[in-house]
């Protein structure tokens, strides 16, 4: 499965999207993300890696900063758990201001393979998460941190319009993020291959002298 991610990482989620509603494994309006859900760090090339889903609270005050710091344990745990690279999933039923995802969260992850968070929550610590190379899609930014408590993990969690169950492969890029079926990894990559062939060939005929607007039906047809 190693090689089937980094030959997913290739690609980029658009293209992926494509090869999935192609081989109309799934309608065309489900599995990716939209927005506000968006891609905080643009020049970070695609992650791929499998689902880690958690579900957070993010209103209620802590009594101590004990209770704060345990609150998290949950998640760290269910990170350690997969082996493997992984992107964590956080649905925020709360849709709070505060941030449940940060500088600190973002190392201890990453220590453990994880390759970035996919969240309708808000993050911040932006100028020391963009060099580690911790890829943010978010909700927003914001500033203060939220009282944020793990009520799950490895459920099935519904983010950016899209439904992440634990396990799931990720695909995640500038674009948003999509989930891409393991039973069919294989025949995704080769259409996404097929894909990319067939537009760069007519990218390639619309730049050329040989582009003629009375043959675009035919060739977009073809395309």
């Amino acid at each position: 499965m190693s090689h089937a991610f980094t030959q997913l990482e290739q690609h980029d989620t658009p293209t992926i999207a494509n090869a999935i509603q192609g081989l109309g494994i799934r309608p065309a309006t489900s599995g990716f993300t939209r927005p506000p859900v968006g891609a905080v760090f643009p020049t970070i090339p695609a992650i791929v890696g499998r689902a880690v889903t958690v579900t957070i609270t993010s209103f209620e005050p802590f009594d101590d900063p004990a209770a704060e710091q345990a609150a998290m344990l949950p998640l760290y745990a269910a990170v350690a758990a997969v082996e493997g690279p992984k992107i964590v999933v956080v649905q925020d039923l709360d849709q709070g201001p505060g941030c449940l995802w940060g500088e600190v969260n973002s190392t201890i992850c990453q220590a453990m393979g994880a390759l970035g968070v996919v969240t309708d929550g808000l993050v911040r610590d932006l100028n020391e998460v963009g060099p580690m190379g911790f890829q943010y899609l978010a909700r927003g930014v914001g500033v203060a941190r939220a009282n944020t408590k793990v009520t799950s993990t490895g459920v099935p969690v519904e983010v950016g319009g899209c439904r992440f169950e634990s396990g799931d492969i990720v695909q995640a890029d500038r674009h948003g993020a999509v989930v891409v079926p393991g039973d069919r990894i294989d025949d995704v990559l080769a259409a996404a291959e097929r894909v990319t062939t067939r537009e760069q060939t007519l990218l390639d005929w619309v730049r050329s002298d040989e582009f003629d607007p009375a043959e675009l039906a035919d060739r977009r047809a073809r395309h």
